[in-house]
């Protein structure tokens, strides 16, 4: 036990050693957040579709949804999330002459697009001896976001897509002598979905400080010719560096 304990520490040890330079750096540029200025633009407006079922059904939960308000909402969001990093989010006073550098971000949120659909939810149920497919129509909220960021030179344009689904509930009950599937859903109301908006919000700004800290570290890390082996996202509220799980932030478009 004791030697497994040893082996433990020293891979951990050496796990933490061979990451150094990215954490460096990373925490520099952490701690010199408070020195970058953001421009951010949302767009006015979003385009809206609705993607009718095999059936020719079309949700209606995006029917009461005021675009302004969605994007109002989620601006906010976005600002106050990206301003708990220390980064100072500004309107400039002249909209066509805007400073980009270093610590004067230009972030535009390019395009948004809302799409409401009904997802098909196979739900399945084992008796020990067979397997039952119910299929449950759960009113969906899809939103993509592009977004293209100039620190002093345009990078490549970032997209995120996420998925907004209801909820649901199902058994199977014993009536009349035979088994019946029942199911109930959590029915998506407008409130839900500007929630979203504040969730989509803080998760875009997470992003854009994750990309653009890993950008640095990449940057650094070349003059030194070297490369960063992983990227670090930073928690203001944990006050602590994690590691990006695959999939997770932006998809950098060619």
């Amino acid at each position: 036990m004791k030697i497994k304990t040893i082996v433990i520490g020293l891979v951990i040890g050496l796990t933490l050693a061979s990451c150094g330079t990215e954490m460096k750096l990373a925490t520099r540029f952490v701690d010199n957040a408070s020195q970058v200025h953001a421009a951010v633009y949302f767009p006015e407006a979003a385009k809206v579709t609705l993607v009718k079922d095999e059936h020719g059904n079309a949700t209606r939960v995006l029917d009461s949804l005021d675009q302004n308000a969605f994007l109002d909402i989620m601006y906010a969001a976005y600002a106050a999330q990206l301003r708990s990093y220390g980064v100072d989010v500004y309107i400039p006073e002249d909209q066509d002459h805007v400073e980009v550098d270093s610590l004067h971000w230009l972030v535009v949120f390019t395009q948004m697009e809302i799409q409401g659909r009904i997802t098909t939810y196979t739900d399945e149920y084992y008796d020990f001896v067979n397997t039952y497919e119910y299929q449950v129509p759960l009113n969906t909220v899809n939103v993509a976001a592009w977004f293209d960021i100039n620190d002093g030179e345009w990078h490549p344009t970032l997209f995120y897509e996420h998925n907004l689904m209801e909820d649901f509930k199902s058994s199977v009950v014993r009536k009349d002598g035979e088994y019946k599937y029942e199911y109930s859903v959590d029915e998506m109301s407008t409130d839900d979905i500007y929630n979203y908006a504040v969730f989509l919000g803080k998760l875009y700004a997470d992003y854009t400080f994750t990309d653009m800290m890993n950008k640095y570290v990449g940057a650094e890390m070349t003059k030194q010719n070297s490369a960063p082996r992983f990227k670090i996202r930073w928690d203001p509220q944990e006050k602590s560096f994690f590691f990006v799980d695959e999939g997770e932030g932006f998809i950098e478009l060619d």
